[in-house]
């Protein structure tokens, strides 16, 4: 794995700087010690390219997903890459010295290096003695620091319990994170998040605010009475999205009271019998929506 993710940093990173890198962490295979290797992983940031972004290739973009289903590297910078390499440098140290070592990290770690940090957990050893630190991370209000581990990693879908998972999508829907991008989504719906998503509508609607669309997701295969009349109300609201989540919630529930939504949605869920309707392709819509001359609005 280290040296497909070199290969990666070799292709986007200047060759002075990865070597820098490689002859840091031949230095800690050698003889590892914490403090140089605290220099290592504050000096990336003196080596590498502040702005430098890594590019992966279809092909490369699926050998990692084979090797780490649900993993992306997907946003990543060069910095962040170089620091994940060492991290797996230390990852083959003894346990306690390893666990050690990031909890020191994290103490003093800015906010790039614990992106670093919470994004490589799920390629690190030890994980069940990590979790309580990746739901403490999540607390955060820097969303650079939330994404990373909460978006194209699979460790809280793999880690967390319920009431853990629930908080981290809700916290993604109150400061407007992608949900699709949630590696885990529809494999950790639950009862208690569906009314939880239920409720927060209920509020919003109260404001004259709403919910956005593919939250709804999370409702699939949970549609109580409540949820089935927040399905009608959506059909109410006149907005696209709306009508496309409740659709996407039908198409997968064939409950015969749902048969008059159906019939008023015919269009939509045409849309998702041809492949045109999706929740991953509405979570890119909401994510990027379209501007006024017509081209997604993607940075």
């Amino acid at each position: 794995m280290r040296a497909f993710l070199t290969d990666l940093l070799k292709a986007s990173a200047p060759a002075e700087a990865v070597a820098w890198l490689q002859e840091r962490i031949t230095e800690q295979e050698t003889r590892f010690s914490k403090r140089p290797f605290y220099y290592a992983f504050s000096g990336v940031s003196r080596h590498f390219p502040k702005h430098g972004s890594i590019e992966i290739t279809s092909e490369e973009g699926a050998q990692l997903r084979e090797r780490f289903p649900g993993f992306s590297m997907d946003h990543w910078d060069a910095f962040r890459l170089a620091r994940v390499l060492l991290l797996l440098t230390l990852a083959k140290q003894e346990k306690t010295v390893f666990l050690e070592t990031i909890a020191a990290l994290l103490n003093t770690a800015d906010l790039r290096e614990q992106a670093a940090i919470y994004s490589s957990y799920a390629l690190l050893p030890h994980q069940e003695e990590l979790i309580e630190s990746a739901i403490d991370g999540l607390r955060s209000n820097i969303v650079d620091v939330y994404d990373s581990i909460a978006l194209n990693n699979p460790f809280p879908s793999a880690h967390f319990t319920d009431a853990a998972w629930n908080q981290m999508v809700l916290k993604a829907i109150f400061i407007s994170r992608p949900l699709y991008r949630i590696t885990g989504l529809d494999a950790r719906r639950n009862g208690e998040l569906a009314a939880a998503i239920s409720y927060l509508a209920h509020e919003r609607w109260a404001a004259g605010r709403r919910i956005p669309a593919d939250a709804w997701r999370n409702c699939v295969g949970f549609v109580t009475d409540e949820i089935s009349a927040d399905l009608h109300h959506l059909l109410e609201t006149g907005d696209p999205t709306d009508r496309e989540a409740a659709a996407l919630v039908l198409a997968s529930d064939g409950d015969p009271r749902l048969a008059d939504l159906r019939g008023r949605l015919e269009g939509e869920i045409d849309a998702i019998g041809s492949g045109t309707l999706s929740w991953d392709r509405l979570g890119e819509k909401l994510e990027f929506p379209v501007t006024l001359n017509g081209a997604p609005a993607k940075a």
